[in-house]
């Protein structure tokens, strides 16, 4: 695992995404250098409009006062200019950054997904991309302050040795407090990032659940929680306050303090011969840029560390330092036949087996059907097949080929599921489908809908196809959730189509019509089922009895009444409690 908290290796990982603004990037430096010039050469052409003034010299006060007003001229320009490059820089920093993120959460293990909360992924893409993408920014900002703030220290030591070395003096006990309070407040804010992931999961949760949380009458509860959340991140936000409060009150103190001894070493070097009025008066209006000069660099170090959380939290995700990336082979093949094959398959989930030792055979164009106890492992295999997860130990073939060795297009886009709670984006009908194949003509689009029996509803909504169905579907019922799924998996057209209880949330006469639909691709698809409902797999042409992560008996529906006690017990169980519902 590679060493974190590197500010260097992780400046060196972002320039990656500020490469194509790199024009813009010189624009930026450039007015930045111009910009701390002007700053540095400023005052001293506002001091002699001052000297002018107690002298007398209206010619010389016009001249002077033409000079800095073409300065700040420039110097405005300046900031346009710069504000201008600021957003371009930006924008395409931000953009590269979330695309970027966004791409490798998408390549996340199901299982880092499973063991992280929403909130992480979330603050993450949004927080911390917006941070590091202004970040930069901040850098030429201040190294620009800096910048010009020496060459005002170089001025003043020109001027008077004695009033620059109390500069240094009080520029270092700034800096020191400065530096006291970046440290106190890097702390805090490490633990405030935290705070906030939980708080933004919990708000998701609270939205997404809302309808559960109504029905169990949970919403005191809930609130409670996230009043909790909502506390503890303004208690430390609070207390990052109370770090720049307590500091502004001492550093503005000082300051008074500092700005009075400045006049009274002023007076004492003026009547020892040892300072000139018009020199005193250019010092005193150079002298906040001295104090100023170190704050800078206790500015650019606060940056740096804000910088290293923000990059390090960033770069977790992009990079495998912490959270695995799901890996696939580099061997293609376009076209699948369905041969599927388990060879001492084990699998376990939090130390759990889950899958042991399991062996079996699928071959093309079957269908067949798992069934058990729930818990028994059924799903986990359908997971393991897509490879949602990754096995253990043992082989997962198809078409004799290990399932490691393919790539992600071969082994994804020749098969399919319907799970028992698909999830529907919040797009349009049209859209939902559209994610199983972008370039699907709305022949196909129809087609696929009727024979999963939902094309007649789609049609009598007043948009129809183009209907907003809301967060994961809101505005369907469980039935027509999966029905839309099944829908989106038979546009797809792949090889192997798997149904995870996916009839489950039916009524008898659309699960009779889902069921025609199943038949009708029987002998041109390998179809494997996973049903609670056994009658419904019948006339599979093979049935696995799963128990205990272990297939205990296969064969025909026929055979396994007569063979497999197990399988026997389920079937009347099934039976009866079909017959328990018609009455």
């Amino acid at each position: 695992m590679k060493s974190k908290n590197n500010f260097y290796t992780n400046i060196k990982k972002t320039w990656n995404y500020l490469k194509e603004c790199k024009i813009n990037l010189l624009g930026y430096g450039i007015v930045s250098i111009i910009e701390a010039i002007i700053g540095a050469i400023l005052p001293l052409i506002s001091t002699k409009i001052i000297l002018n003034i107690t002298e007398g010299l209206v010619k010389q006060l016009i001249l002077s006062s033409l000079a800095v007003f073409l300065i700040e001229f420039i110097l405005y320009l300046m900031y346009y200019f710069k504000g201008l490059l600021y957003q371009k820089i930006y924008k395409k920093t931000l953009i590269n950054l979330q695309t970027s993120i966004a791409r490798e959460t998408l390549k996340l293990e199901i299982r880092e997904i499973d063991n992280s909360s929403l909130g992480l992924f979330i603050d993450r893409l949004n927080k911390d991309t917006s941070e590091i993408s202004g970040i930069f920014m901040e850098y030429t900002y201040w190294t620009s302050s800096v910048l010009s703030n020496i060459g005002v220290l170089i001025t003043v030591f020109m001027l008077n040795k004695y009033l620059f070395l109390y500069a240094i003096i009080t520029s270092i006990i700034m800096f020191l407090i400065n530096k006291k309070r970046v440290s106190k407040r890097y702390e805090v804010q490490k633990n405030l990032k935290q705070i906030w992931e939980k708080k933004t999961s919990l708000v998701g949760e609270l939205v997404r659940g809302i309808r559960d949380i109504k029905v169990l009458n949970a919403n005191k509860t809930i609130l409670n929680k996230t009043i909790d959340k909502v506390v503890e991140s303004a208690e430390e936000e609070i207390k990052m306050e109370n770090i720049n409060r307590i500091y502004y009150y001492f550093a503005n103190n000082l300051r008074a303090i500092s700005d009075l001894f400045f006049i009274i070493i002023g007076c004492i070097l003026y009547e020892k011969s040892l300072l000139t009025i018009p020199t005193f008066v250019i010092i005193y209006n150079y002298q906040n840029k001295i104090k100023n000069l170190l704050t800078g660099v206790v500015n650019l170090s606060e940056y740096n560390k804000k910088f290293v959380v923000s990059s390090n939290r960033i770069f977790e995700i992009i990079e495998d330092e912490k959270f695995k990336k799901e890996k696939f082979g580099e061997l293609k093949i376009k076209k699948l036949s369905g041969n599927i094959k388990f060879n001492n398959v084990k699998f376990s989930y939090d130390k759990k087996n889950i899958i042991n030792k399991m062996n079996f055979e699928i071959k093309p164009n079957e269908k067949v059907a798992f069934v058990g106890r729930s818990g028994a492992g059924k799903t986990t295999i359908f997971n393991l097949i897509t490879k949602l997860y990754s096995i253990d130990e043992g082989k997962i073939l198809l078409d004799d080929k290990d399932i490691n060795d393919l790539d992600c297009d071969s082994l994804r886009n020749n098969m399919s599921i319907i799970t028992q709670n698909p999830y529907i984006f919040n797009f349009s009908i049209k859209e939902n489908l559209l994610l199983a194949k972008e370039n699907a003509s709305m022949k196909e689009i129809r087609k696929s809908c009727k024979m999963a029996c939902i094309d007649d509803f789609i049609m009598s909504l007043p948009d129809k196809y183009e209907t907003i169905l809301g967060e994961n579907g809101v505005i369907l019922s469980g039935g027509q959730k999966q029905r839309i799924a099944i829908a989106r998996a038979l546009l797809m057209k792949t090889e192997i189509i798997l149904f995870d209880e996916a009839t489950s949330a039916l009524d008898n006469e659309t699960q009779e019509s889902i069921q025609n639909a199943i038949d009708n691709l029987k002998g041109e698809y390998t179809i494997l089922i996973i049903a609670h409902r056994l009658s419904t797999i019948i006339d599979c042409d093979k049935i696995f009895v799963v128990d205990e992560g272990k297939i205990i008996a296969s064969g025909s529906h026929k055979y396994l009444l007569k063979n497999s006690e197990f399988y026997k017990t389920l079937y009347e169980k099934d039976l009866k409690s079909k017959k328990n519902k018609k009455n």
